[in-house]
């Protein structure tokens, strides 16, 4: 008894902490949203003098940024990582990117194991949600290729592998080898862009 009386305090500790987590991350999401921040993260300007205005912990708001994005702000990684690159150069909004990003993933992945397919439903609607579910019933190269390639919401794909109940190493390792080549080549290529821009 003594036993199972332990095991269902843990499981309570461990549901009350995700609860908190999730009502912190709705909290703030509606939090940008009232405040106007949120609007400002589609234009490129506003977004790097918002970042900027930080100063010293500038580099820990575009860490909280480049996760929030795959998780709760509908804001394209793109826009994020290139304003990184104006602020901070290639190497560390690269290096900053693939960490935040791949723990936004991870985040994405269990949310989407734990809460299941309601929470895609509110988040993203019937019909998206029909059309991801048709591609990943093509197997996990699929899914692969679809993280490597930018015409896919890798970020949405990320909790659908959490419903589907991909195996987890597997959903990790495609993680980590496709978004180092996805920020690899945005980081460097947008960095080139911008040096033939001003220079």
């Amino acid at each position: 008894m003594k036993s199972v009386a332990k095991k269902i305090a843990q499981y309570g500790k461990l549901l009350l902490l995700f609860v908190l987590s999730i009502g912190a991350v709705v909290g703030l999401y509606y939090f940008l949203k009232n405040t106007g921040i949120i609007g400002k993260f589609n234009n490129v300007q506003e977004l790097q003098a918002l970042i900027a205005s930080a100063g010293f912990w500038s580099i820990l708001v575009f860490f909280l940024l480049q996760f929030l994005q795959v998780t709760v702000i509908p804001l394209p990684s793109s826009v994020t990582t290139v304003v990184g690159v104006l602020l901070f150069g290639p190497y560390i909004a690269f290096f900053i990117s693939l960490i935040a990003i791949l723990l936004g993933s991870i985040t994405a992945y269990f949310l989407g194991r734990i809460v299941g397919l309601k929470l895609l439903l509110w988040a993203v609607g019937k019909e998206q949600t029909a059309e991801v579910q048709k591609l990943f019933k093509k197997g996990k190269v699929m899914f692969f290729l679809m993280m490597l390639f930018p015409f896919f919401p890798d970020d949405l794909l990320c909790a659908f592998a959490g419903v589907a109940e991909m195996d987890f190493k597997y959903f990790l390792i495609t993680n980590i080898i496709t978004r180092t080549i996805g920020l690899f080549c945005l980081c460097f290529l947008s960095n080139f862009a911008l040096f033939k821009f001003f220079v």
